[in-house]
């Protein structure tokens, strides 16, 4: 039997505000940021078999980090 191959999510960064977002579903990813409207939105997929965390930090920023999840 044959699966049907997952899609990958959609990370989105706006580069001038640092808002994000995952989307599951990659017709309703966006062109502008939701918060200030800017047009400089950086996207990756997130692979099914990815995870990924989100800290931010005073002194270094945003931080992001990417791992393989978990079985």
């Amino acid at each position: 039997m044959l699966r049907a191959q997952a899609q990958p999510s959609i990370f989105l960064l706006c580069e001038s505000c640092h808002w994000c977002a995952t989307f599951l579903d990659k017709t309703k990813v966006k062109d502008r940021c939701l918060i200030c409207t800017g047009a400089s939105l950086s996207s990756f997929p997130i692979m099914p078999d990815e995870s990924f965390t989100l800290g931010f930090d005073d002194k270094r920023g945003l931080e992001m980090d990417f791992g393989r999840r978990r079985k």
